[in-house]
């Protein structure tokens, strides 16, 4: 008599990637084995739930899936959002499918954002500085000003950082604002793989009682009731939102 026989999936790990490091722009393969009867489906999704982005044929452009059914999942010119931890999911229905976690992780030397290159402020007022990092391996983060001393978190500076991934969002903000603190700025980033820095120029905003020139009247906010200032700004083409810089 012929007998059916099911055997439940079982991944092979000597056939298995383990995690996976490139650099950003290399190839990668994900690569997933298991053995069962009857054959087992190999599916690949994200653990943060996240699509898989596969990049186009010669485009720089992504196809997001939910998830990718074989037994190698190749990754092209491989991007930092690719970045992550991927199931590699064996069933045939048998129970129990089985899976194994594998991580991608991509490498490149930092990048530096600055929302706000030139800021102004009144005396006195606590000031805010920020700069966005993109970079991995793990970075050194820190302020200098006017290209000279490190600048240390502690009664006169409030040093803040964020990290998310390979994203960082670095803050400084001056305390009690004065003429001393007034001169350029630099968010520096390093890691093995390189070095980059943002530029912030911080300025003073003189406010003055009420004057006959309104082109560059504004209420300050918290400011006397009912008492109109005037903006005077540096000679320069600048568009500021004010309520970036100053803090009520």
């Amino acid at each position: 008599m012929f007998h059916l026989f099911t055997v439940p999936p079982d991944i092979v790990s000597d056939d298995t990637s383990s995690d996976v490091s490139v650099q950003e722009l290399e190839n990668a393969t994900l690569t997933c084995k298991a053995t069962g009867h009857p054959p087992p489906k190999i599916t690949w999704r994200r653990e943060d739930h996240e699509p898989i982005l596969l990049k186009k044929p010669l485009s720089r452009e992504f196809d997001k899936v939910e998830s990718y059914v074989g037994s190698s999942l190749p990754l092209w010119r491989v991007d930092r959002r690719q970045m992550g931890a991927f199931l590699c999911i064996a069933s045939n229905d048998v129970p129990p499918a089985v899976s194994k976690r594998i991580i991608l992780l991509v490498n490149f030397a930092p990048t530096v954002k600055v929302p706000n290159q030139l800021l102004g402020a009144p005396l006195g007022t606590d000031v805010k500085l920020k700069c966005y990092v993109e970079a991995y391996p793990n970075t050194i983060n820190y302020w200098i000003k006017n290209r000279g001393e490190m600048l240390l978190d502690g009664p006169k500076y409030t040093i803040r950082e964020e990290k998310s991934s390979y994203k960082v969002s670095m803050w400084l903000t001056i305390r009690q604002f004065s003429k001393s603190d007034i001169g350029t700025y630099n968010c520096v980033s390093t890691n093995s793989l390189g070095k980059s820095e943002g530029t912030l120029r911080l300025y003073e905003i003189k406010l003055n009682s009420y004057s006959e020139d309104f082109s560059n009247q504004i209420s300050v906010a918290g400011g006397p009731p009912k008492l109109k200032y005037c903006l005077h700004l540096p000679d320069v083409n600048l568009s500021l939102d004010y309520k970036t810089v100053y803090k009520e």
